[in-house]
């Protein structure tokens, strides 16, 4: 284990490196056939410390997801009293350089052991931590070799599930990553300042519509947009967000993710104290009360909307607090810095309207016996089925009348 905070120049990687790159847009084209000079191992520990040093210089290079944040893991493993026993942190190694890192927790599901992410649904996407350039260098070939013997590390489960990996800009990084089924889709607006986004995403007609509706909301009272960062005032309206949530639940008949205490005590963690990966909580307020509230997480210059909620008062309806609120975050985000507004999963008219890029979700299956092959094939044909249901207007509408007449009864 001593091997994994340990870093090797590897002079004659980066030599063939500069070599490939594609003069004209700097990127390593993919490559196969001379993987076989590297040495590719893979190690696993259940003490997340050993792989601080790798987490920290791979999350370095940019996150896709909060949920591959170290201080997220470690916030979320510490709110839900993930024993050690149950976690494990599988790194893969090339040429003696840590090149990918797969933080995961012990589970059950369909009767067979599972190894998976820590947060799950609760972020748009997740995907083991890579040094890219150097996984695209190693090509198809070297990347099924190290993937197999990161798999021989995963000891003790039947099968990896790996939900929600976004393959960004037809990525072939992933793909001998076992068995694979898509999913739905992640939406990003990714502009590099706010006069950017305003002038593709905001048609006249839209903004027209957009200040008919501020008039109405300023009708009511004073509006207001405020931001907090980790504070004592951000965790009471943290609170009050869950509550508008919850009532929104109970009306749609759909189970509540944040009803567990613990659940919502792990959202207020990030905002007791500041670290690597920042938070900021984003109100609309009428007359000094909050009427919708954004739940946001950030990373170098990606800024992640994980919850949004509104206030289900009858009045304020006609001024669409839930879109002015989207409006004024998205402004501020962009005025502030940040390059890349992910909305996660999932399609809603919000998405839509800013959002300029949509990519492919996989939930990705790697076997390790016969039982897990298994699992992966049934769990695969669920996915399938609900994608199907979402795609067919009908069929989804149905199934979601169904769905929260069964959750009232309960």
């Amino acid at each position: 284990m001593n091997r994994l905070g340990q870093e090797i120049s590897g002079a004659s990687l980066k030599g063939r490196q500069s070599e490939m790159a594609d003069g004209r847009s700097g990127k390593v084209p993919d490559s196969s056939g001379w993987w076989d000079d590297l040495s590719i191992s893979a190690a696993a520990t259940g003490n997340v410390a050993e792989v601080e040093r790798a987490w920290r210089k791979l999350e370095g290079r940019g996150i896709q997801s909060p949920g591959q944040s170290l201080d997220f893991t470690r916030a979320w493993i510490r709110r839900f009293d993930i024993p050690e026993e149950r976690q494990l942190y599988v790194t893969g190694v090339a040429n003696g350089k840590v090149v990918a890192l797969m933080p995961l927790w012990r589970t059950r599901m369909l009767g067979a052991d599972v190894l998976t992410w820590f947060a799950g649904s609760h972020v748009g996407c997740n995907a083991p931590l890579i040094d890219r350039e150097e996984l695209a260098i190693l090509g198809s070939k070297g990347r099924k070799k190290l993937w197999q013997r990161m798999g021989r590390a995963m000891f003790g489960a039947d099968l990896a599930y790996l939900p929600a990996m976004p393959r960004l800009d037809g990525d072939c990084l992933f793909d001998e990553l076992g068995m694979s089924a898509p999913e739905e889709y992640l939406y990003r607006a990714e502009f590099e300042d706010w006069q950017e986004c305003e002038r593709v995403q905001r048609t006249k007609s839209r903004r027209k519509h957009d200040k008919q509706q501020i008039t109405k909301l300023r009708a009511l009272g004073e509006v207001e947009f405020r931001e907090f960062g980790p504070g004592k005032e951000a965790l009471e309206l943290i609170e009050e967000m869950f509550a508008q949530k919850a009532y929104r639940f109970e009306q749609l008949g759909i189970k509540d993710p944040f009803a567990d205490k613990k659940t919502r005590e792990f959202y207020k963690d990030m905002f007791r104290k500041n670290s690597e990966l920042g938070s900021r909580l984003q109100t609309l307020n009428l007359d000094g009360k909050m009427i919708a509230a954004r739940y946001n997480l950030f990373h170098g210059d990606r800024f992640f909307v994980l919850i949004t909620s509104m206030s289900e008062q009858e009045k304020i309806r006609p001024g669409s607090p839930g879109k002015q609120s989207t409006l004024f975050s998205i402004c501020s985000v962009f005025e502030s810095g940040f390059r890349v507004y992910d909305i996660g999963a999932g399609y809603s008219d919000e998405k839509k309207r800013w959002c300029n890029r949509k990519y492919p979700l996989d939930t990705r299956y790697f076997a390790l016996t016969k039982k897990g092959m298994m699992v992966a094939g049934m769990h695969m044909f669920k996915v399938r089925m609900r994608r199907m249901i979402k795609e067919n207007e009908t069929m989804f509408s149905l199934f979601k009348t169904m769905r929260a007449a069964f959750n009232r009864k309960k």
